[in-house]
């Protein structure tokens, strides 16, 4: 049976309320979609709330979703000015968690969908109040409250989740209730002919006002238009202006809008505009240029990410003729015609409603869609149809801009250097105006660094921004020793470009080992701002370091190209340095420097490579240009189809996020668990599983049976730091920043995930209080890749192991053939060593803890609280106890319990561990 229960001022008599409704009159005010967890999926309701001054008889209206209209029960009362009706689904449902709010029941309630949908609340045909919501707008496990039942319902704006603890405020003032008080801003105004300008607003309009053709102006002797017309296109917060003259081609206008008001009734006082009426010009490079990024939105109210472009020209530019592209895509800024005039902004947002939220009266333009920029760091690049890139750069997140803005300093500066970016002092930014960092750029241009090549003949100096060319010279640079006194003369200075600035100085004499200065002097920048001078301290060391083998691998079958650590000689090209096994033997001939590196060379064989055998290059007698020799090395070779692993095959076996001297030194190491063959160009190594980009490699480089692959950010830094480690190292296409704070790296063959790590810096030892330079190895290969029991600080001196066991280690065995524990004992942690508890257990499944207590049976660790495991399994102990530290030598107790998840039954196991240290 259907029950009612109204307001008693529903009950008034219809006669009373003989009212025809205006749209808008009720308004659809608030909106249970998706009610709270623990009240049910089918307590969905809608609040509708009387802002008229008359009475109306609900069983005259129909209420309707995207897929179904249902009529209102005819007795359910007459609903008066300033009043709420709650029309429910389930009558018990909401009695029962809102008692004694009045409502309606009716039959045949549409089901709301929680990913949007469209209500409409109809009189006879006419729709009296529709909102078209989606999930962005809020109500998840909550109701979606109006903001301002005066304001529009079509925006998300005007639209919040409730904060009342019931999950909604049915039958009362919504908890989010704000009144409109605000009058609508002039968002801008665009010429679609010479007699017709569409005029933008922030929110709807008053259509009495709108259309009073006395409220707008225009210079240049147009005046007021002829005709106004009102939502064109059904947007009332827009209006056409039909002139009653043309305007002048190529000609800047002024338009003066007042007296103009919202639905609230806030009146617009006065406001001007500019509009451009003509085609805009082709710009040149560097005429608009990227002046502010919001690419890491702050984690409170968000605007959605925005690009602010400045015009540093005289001309006007239409951005319809433009596209916006970040690394991986790219995105017309406009499909309308939008002019950007001299000195101007246009600020390019992700989400209209979003951003207009948080900068209201904020003109901005909104692209027919967005690419979603990297908090990381991504490329941000504006070019123009004619074909010329009108701004780039590649920000990083040291570039600043967490959680608020990054502001160009200078809009005359360099577009793609740190130096001229910082991140803003609003509390989220200045989109549409004077950045707060703006500071006009006056500084000449830095040495950041000096690099010592050629035996220390040559200096490769780097500078914090582009240096205008003629400046560069052998005069303008002196090196002295650190004391000052004048040193090796500088011979010639070429500036070999921008990306990223460096200048070659080549010195009469090779420096000795030692710390030196090095004085600019008179180099400008592209500004004409001179250098100060200041000396730039550096410290040269002869490299002893013999060249390594990076990386080899099979083009086809007669064609084998080799990479080293560093640029080595003409060695490289005797085809004596290199041999294959299996019968192939050297090379017929070899092609080095290959394009022009001196890393690089290609191997063309006498004997073809037959597929799916994995042969060895052995190379001999490699020198860099300091005279070391690389004696031997070896590298794998294959070629043809790898195998497809299964997850587990390969895994994440070391990883060093923190290097030392910045991220290009961070490595990934991989290792093969089986006996088969798989290759990097068929992998996938990302910290973004849901957009996991390219393969680790371009070509296929083998990872061998039982083997490494070390992938690195920066094949050059990575060979500072471990100069011997044996190939394949491979620089990653797309490697993935590794985040200092924790991460989570997943490894990928076509979409399937073979390993995941989710690591965390408290993995390291304890002890350690910087753990800078040191990599987290695993333990066990088999064992868990995401627990910490699992992983540990690397012991090696270098920081590393990367291509070889890992320094830490678990002793090789299996679990015991009959029920119980089997322990390593005794071990020691101080060499590196974990011991492995493997058990066998009586159940096929169940939930085991594991807990391990001192001889005097206290508790000092625990290692698995309630984890679910089958039969047989390993669980790791790294002798430490619950602070991380290390435990005393002796023995302990190792105590493991499980319990039959089905059956209920429980057993215990025991064994006895010895902590011991080697001497």
């Amino acid at each position: 049976m259907r029950r009612l229960l109204l307001f008693s001022l529903l009950l008034t008599s219809a006669a009373a309320s003989a009212q025809t409704p205006q749209p808008r009159d009720l308004v659809l005010n608030e909106i249970a979609y998706d009610p709270p967890p623990a009240q049910g999926s089918s307590n969905e309701w809608v609040e509708v709330f009387n802002r008229s001054s008359e009475s109306f008889d609900l069983g005259d209206f129909s209420f309707a979703d995207a897929a179904s209209t249902v009529e209102l029960p005819n007795n359910a009362g007459v609903l008066a000015p300033g009043d709420y009706a709650v029309l429910v689904n389930d009558a018990d449902l909401f009695a029962q968690f809102y008692p004694g709010v009045p409502f309606v029941e009716v039959d045949g309630f549409p089901a709301l969908n929680n990913t949007g949908d469209t209500l409409t609340l109809l009189f006879g045909g006419t729709v009296i109040d529709e909102v078209p919501y989606d999930d962005g707008w809020g109500g998840e496990d909550a109701s979606l409250e109006r903001i301002d039942p005066d304001g529009p319902s079509d925006s998300a704006a005007n639209w919040a989740t409730t904060t009342d603890p019931d999950g909604g405020t049915p039958g009362a003032p919504n908890s989010v209730f704000a009144p409109d008080t605000d009058p609508p801003t002039l968002d801008g105004a665009t010429a679609l002919s010479a007699t017709e300008v569409e005029v933008r607003f922030s929110e709807p309009l008053d259509p009495g006002t709108a259309g009073d053709a006395g409220n707008y102006s225009l210079d240049g002797g147009i005046g007021a238009p002829a005709s106004v017309t009102v939502a064109p296109d059904g947007d009332a917060s827009r209006v056409l202006l039909l002139l009653g003259g043309p305007l002048v081609p190529n000609t800047t206008y002024t338009l003066t809008v007042s007296g103009v008001a919202d639905l609230a009734g806030n009146v617009l006082e006065s406001a001007q505009t500019s509009l451009f009426f003509g085609q805009g010009a082709r710009p040149d490079a560097g005429d608009v240029v990227v002046n502010e990024i919001l690419y890491n939105e702050p984690s409170g109210t968000s605007p959605g990410e925005y690009v602010e472009l400045f015009n540093r020209t005289d001309d006007v530019f239409d951005l319809s003729e433009f596209t916006l592209s970040d690394a991986a895509g790219t995105v017309p800024v406009s499909d309308a015609p939008a002019f950007l005039g001299p000195g101007a902004y246009a600020v390019l947002v992700e989400s209209g409603a979003a951003f207009a939220a948080v900068f209201p009266g904020v003109p901005f333009v909104e692209p027919p869609s967005w690419r979603a920029f990297n908090d990381g760091g991504d490329a941000v690049v504006l070019a123009h149809e004619s074909g010329v890139t009108v701004d780039s750069l590649f920000y990083d997140d040291s570039w600043g801009g967490q959680d608020r803005s990054l502001e160009r300093k200078d809009p005359d500066g360099p577009s793609g250097f740190a130096v001229n970016w910082a991140t803003t002092t609003a509390p989220v930014g200045t989109p549409g105006a004077l950045n707060t960092q703006f500071m006009e750029d006056r500084d000449g241009p830095s040495a950041v660094a000096v690099a010592v090549a050629e035996g220390g003949s040559t200096l490769l100096v780097r500078f914090d921004e582009p240096l205008d060319a003629s400046t560069v010279s052998a005069g303008a640079f002196a090196v002295t020793t650190e004391a000052g006194e004048p040193t090796a003369s500088v011979l010639s200075a070429t500036y070999e470009g921008d990306d990223p600035p460096t200048v070659r100085l080549a010195l009469d004499a090779p420096l000795a080992a030692g710390t030196y200065r090095l004085v600019p002097s008179d180099v400008a920048d592209l500004l004409g701002n001179v250098t100060a001078g200041d000396p730039f301290v550096f410290a040269f060391a002869p490299d002893v370091t013999a060249p390594s083998l990076a990386v080899a691998f099979a083009l086809d079958p007669l064609t084998v190209e080799v990479a080293f650590s560093e640029p080595v000689t003409d060695t490289a090209a005797d085809p004596a340095a290199y041999r294959i096994d299996n019968g192939i033997g050297r090379p017929e001939a070899v092609a080095f420097p290959l394009a022009g590196d001196s890393t690089r060379a290609s191997l063309t064989l006498a004997s073809p490579l037959d597929e799916r055998v994995l042969y060895t290059l052995t190379v001999t007698g490699i020198a860099d240009p300091d005279g070391n020799v690389l004696e031997e090395a070896t590298a794998p070779l294959f070629i043809g189809a790898g195998d497809v692993p299964a997850p587990g095959d390969l895994v994440l076996n070391e990883i060093l996020f923190d290097p030392v001297g910045g991220s290009d030194g961070e490595y990934v190491e991989l290792f093969n668990r089986t006996d088969r063959l798989f290759l990097l160009n068929e992998l996938v190594l990302t910290d973004d599983a849901a957009e996991p980009g390219d393969p680790i490699s371009p070509v296929p480089v083998v990872v061998p049976p039982n083997g490494y692959a070390v992938v690195v950010a920066d094949r050059d830094s990575f060979a500072v730091r471990f100069p011997e480690a044996p190939p394949p190292v491979v620089a990653a296409e797309d490697f993935p920043g590794l985040n200092n704070g924790g991460d989570t790296l997943t490894l990928l063959y076509s979409g399937t995930v073979l390993d995941e790590v989710t690591y965390d810096p408290n993995w390291h030892r304890v002890e350690l209080e910087d753990a800078t330079g040191v990599a987290l190895e695993r333990i066990d290969p088999a064992g868990p890749s995401s627990a910490a029991s699992n992983w540990s600080s690397s012991l090696d001196p270098r920081g590393g192991t990367p291509g070889q066991p890992n320094s830490v280690f678990v002793q090789p065995g299996e679990p015991p053939a009959e029920t119980g524990l089997t322990v390593d004992s005794p071990f020691d942690p101080d060499g590196g060593q974990s011991t492995a508890i493997r058990f066998t257990l009586e159940t096929d499944a169940a939930l085991i803890r594991v807990r391990i207590f001192d001889g005097a049976g206290r508790l000092v660790r625990r290692l698995e609280e309630g984890d679910f495991v089958g039969q047989t399994g390993t669980v790791l102990w790294d002798g430490r106890g619950e602070d991380g530290r290390r435990l005393r030598i002796g023995p302990y107790v190792v105590l493991l319990e499980a319990v039959n998840v089905e059956g209920g039954t429980t057993e215990a196991h025991r064994a006895v561990v010895v902590l011991a240290r080697q001497f």
